[in-house]
């Protein structure tokens, strides 16, 4: 499986993404919503099994619906509560998006109680009972 912490912007993307099998991992920033799509679409064509974390906000209903629509794992973070997990107060797009990986790992990430576009469908995400926000359970 691929991981990935995904500090995203109407812009670009600041990511953090681990192989679970390999160990290997990648730091980079995609720049433009099209290189994004084809970085995600590459993915798909692998046949790679990817879960992406990010923290909620309003500008990325795009890249909910591609994630969907690719059958991604998409997991939002209530952005209040990642906020207080870091160590350092001045904050990087890079060191972000490996919070988000970061908390991934370690089942650390923080729900938000989110709407989120899985598998084209609409669902009302409301946690686990362990603390944050997989949304497996929205197929």
């Amino acid at each position: 499986m691929i991981i990935i912490g995904c500090d995203y912007h109407p812009g670009f993307q600041q990511i953090a993404c681990v192989n679970t099998e390999t160990g290997e991992l990648e730091e980079r920033r995609l720049n433009h919503r099209e290189e994004a799509e084809q970085f995600y679409r590459d993915m798909q064509a692998r046949g790679l099994a990817v879960r992406v974390g990010m923290e909620a906000s309003g500008h990325g209903h795009w890249f909910e619906r591609l994630l969907g629509e690719l059958q991604f794992e998409l997991w939002i973070g209530d952005a209040a509560a990642i906020k207080t997990k870091r160590v350092r107060k001045q904050k990087t797009d890079r060191q972000d998006a490996q919070l988000l990986l970061t908390l991934m790992m370690e089942d650390r990430f923080p729900g938000s109680g989110c709407q989120v576009l899985r598998t084209g469908i609409y669902g009302s995400c409301s946690g686990t009972g362990t603390g944050w926000c997989r949304c497996a359970h929205a197929s």
